[in-house]
């Protein structure tokens, strides 16, 4: 019959005991120390896990990643509040729609659903891919949005959709995208109308148009 563990005991030394115990429960003892662990650094990640409060999808051949980091950091700080910047942050995507290799195609699997899910909050990209979406009713008017009824841009600037609503903004080099529209070069600036966060859009619509005073 087993003898009880606190008999065993019972006639060891202080370092007999935890030899003993280390020698026939050790991998109890590292099994709990790896799942506090886990658990501690799960708990951790959530707590300290950042919100994407802005997601820009650019449709370009050609984005640095260096200047794509600077356009962004230079919106972090003055788009989001200090509080908003404790927990959030700011995505802007590259993405080459004519390359052909493999990486490019899941890239387009992951914008797809994203814009299924609501989760692109603006696109930047040419004429051509504007007029697609915006002839298919897809994009959301920028002067319904509450606080940008007006928009005080240059005519030339504005493009609307088939109910005349402003559905895009003409962009360029010389704007708080410079460095990532090369020179002489125009893009639009437009938002999916299944967008989640339309107080985030609005004040970067805001955002945009007092940077170009």
């Amino acid at each position: 019959m087993k003898r009880p563990l606190k008999e065993i005991l019972s006639e060891m030394s202080t370092n007999e005991k935890i030899k003993y115990i280390w020698e026939y429960y050790k991998y109890y003892i590292i099994g709990f120390i790896v799942l506090v662990i886990f658990v501690v650094y799960t708990v951790y990640s959530v707590a300290n896990k950042k919100e994407d409060i802005l997601n820009i999808v650019m449709i370009t051949d050609y984005a640095n990643p260096e200047q794509v980091e600077e356009v962004k950091e230079n919106i972090y700080q003055n788009l989001l509040t200090e509080e908003e910047k404790e927990s959030s942050n700011i995505i802007i995507q590259t993405l080459r729609l004519k390359s052909e290799d493999m990486q490019a195609g899941v890239e387009m699997q992951k914008l797809a659903a994203q814009l299924s899910a609501g989760d692109i909050d603006f696109f930047i990209a040419d004429q051509e891919y504007f007029d697609q979406m915006n002839q298919d009713g897809q994009l959301l008017p920028f002067n319904e949005l509450e606080g940008t009824s007006e928009l005080n841009l240059p005519e030339d600037q504005l493009v609307s959709g088939n109910d005349n609503g402003v559905t895009g903004i003409k962009i360029n080099s010389n704007s708080i995208f410079d460095g990532l529209i090369q020179k002489d070069e125009e893009k639009i600036l437009f938002t999916p109308i299944n967008v989640q966060n339309k107080e985030i859009i609005a004040r970067f619509v805001e955002y945009y148009i007092d940077n170009e005073q």
